[in-house]
């Protein structure tokens, strides 16, 4: 074993300036490592934030033991295919869940075809409204499968820390941070209606997962 004071003697220093040198090192080294917390963490987010999301819906179809369809491709007409991130099959809704990250803070009405995006300085930059794309993917995949858009919920999950200021209009689209989305299905899934047939629901979900595994080949 190795004492204080033989290390102090190694480099020439008394055992209060080696004290007094080793204190300031590991202050410098935990002023680093916080000052480096965050952009390290908001770098993961950012470029695992659709990994991220993923757990998080995964979590909740667990939970309540739904269905889930990751990443179901479908033609959009003739020529084009496109694809819906998640499918959640609910008791009572079938959701249509689109993934978004934002560098900033989101402000608007749930129709209007932009968003105000206020980055982290202030500025303020108009940006697509996501809610437009989920309107185009439930109308489609209605018209490709007979699906009910009744039947269907078309939910925006963005990243926690992208604050929401989004007037709300429809009980059908909604954009919610990653954290809430499990309180949103919880609250859909409370309305006084009827639940979905559940033997039509599984044959459903094995054409829709069959049809999935065919477009993507």
């Amino acid at each position: 074993m190795i004492y204080t004071s033989e290390i102090a003697n190694f480099f020439g220093i008394t055992d209060r300036q080696l004290i007094f040198v080793s204190v300031v090192a590991i202050l410098v080294i935990g002023t680093l490592l916080f000052l480096l917390f965050f952009p390290i963490r908001r770098f993961i987010n950012k470029h695992r934030f659709l990994y991220l999301f993923y757990k998080k819906i995964r979590n909740v179809a667990m939970d309540r033991d739904f269905y889930l369809i990751n990443q179901y491709v479908f033609n959009a007409d003739d020529k084009n295919k496109v694809m819906i991130d998640h499918i959640l099959f609910g008791n009572k809704f079938i959701y249509l869940i689109t993934s978004k990250y934002y560098e900033g803070d989101l402000l608007g009405k749930q129709n209007d075809p932009s968003l105000i995006l206020i980055d982290k300085k202030g500025r303020r930059n108009y940006t697509d409204n996501p809610i437009e794309r989920s309107r185009f993917l439930m109308s489609r995949l209605s018209m490709t499968t007979g699906i009910d858009t009744a039947l269907m919920i078309g939910i925006v999950i963005v990243n926690d820390n992208c604050k929401l200021a989004i007037e709300p209009i429809s009980k059908q689209f909604y954009i919610v941070s990653r954290n809430r989305f499990p309180a949103l299905i919880k609250a859909i899934e409370s309305r006084k209606i009827g639940t979905i047939n559940q033997e039509q629901m599984e044959e459903l979900v094995k054409e829709i997962d069959k049809q999935n595994k065919k477009n993507k080949k």
